[in-house]
């Protein structure tokens, strides 16, 4: 009769934790579920934000070739330094001028091309001391650029450039008399930026910006060493060759 007892309790405790357990797995299945739903969904809304990524990034254009170009702009001058007579020196203020360009260059890879630039700027006024002149300006750079890509057409840029600049002061005239002017060449170095626009199948727009420094011109004629910095706000057109 005791083994019958025995026996009997530990079938009872059998099922009861065989209940246990599945009672555990069925909690289980209920938690798990809605943290699986869950994961896939925040799985699914990745995606979609990747591919989100995907179709906004910029596309980079593929391609080298050569191009002609040709530029004009606005140039906001600023006085030059070391402007002298002599030991002394000389109050001045310079006007602002209009610019023209001509270059040529060559798309190397699909984000870096280089060309090299003429650059004319139109005599700007010159008041120095009393007096008044003109100032005009030529420079001729190597510049280097880097395209960042493409957004539904556009494509900003930055680039550098490195060459000469030449400065040329008119005579100066005082109401008593003339002071005679100077020209000479100096370094001359740019920094710019802008974007691109392709206007028709070989055929691109130009817009942008340019800080062009001239440094350390002598110009003779009694004056000291100038440098002169200038703003140029810059449209032009690129004709790209097969």
């Amino acid at each position: 009769m005791r083994g019958t007892a025995i026996i009997s309790r530990l079938r009872g405790v059998i099922a009861l934790s065989v209940g246990l357990v599945a009672a555990g797995l069925a909690m289980n299945a209920v938690v798990a579920a809605p943290a699986r739903a869950d994961e896939v969904a925040s799985e699914s809304a990745d995606d979609v934000f990747a591919h989100d990524l995907l179709a906004n990034a910029p596309q980079i254009e593929e391609g080298a070739g050569w191009y002609l170009r040709g530029d004009l702009g606005y140039v906001v001058n600023e006085t030059p330094d070391g402007l002298r007579f002599g030991f002394l020196p000389a109050a001045a203020d310079t006007g602002d001028a209009w610019m023209l360009g001509i270059g040529a260059g060559v798309r190397l890879n699909d984000w870096l091309r280089v060309d090299v630039t003429a650059d004319y700027r139109t005599q700007a006024d010159l008041r120095v001391a009393g007096g008044t002149g003109e100032l005009s300006v030529f420079t001729t750079l190597a510049n280097a650029y880097v395209d960042l890509g493409s957004w539904h057409g556009f494509t900003p840029y930055v680039g550098a450039g490195a060459g000469a600049g030449y400065l040329s002061i008119s005579d100066i005239s005082f109401p008593a008399g003339s002071l005679k002017g100077g020209d000479g060449w100096g370094f001359a170095w740019a920094l710019m930026a802008g974007v691109s626009v392709e206007l028709a199948p070989k055929w691109v727009v130009d817009a942008g910006y340019r800080y062009i420094a001239i440094d350390s011109a002598d110009i003779g004629g009694g004056w000291s060493s100038l440098n002169q910095n200038a703003h140029e706000f810059r449209l032009g057109l690129r004709f790209l060759f097969d």
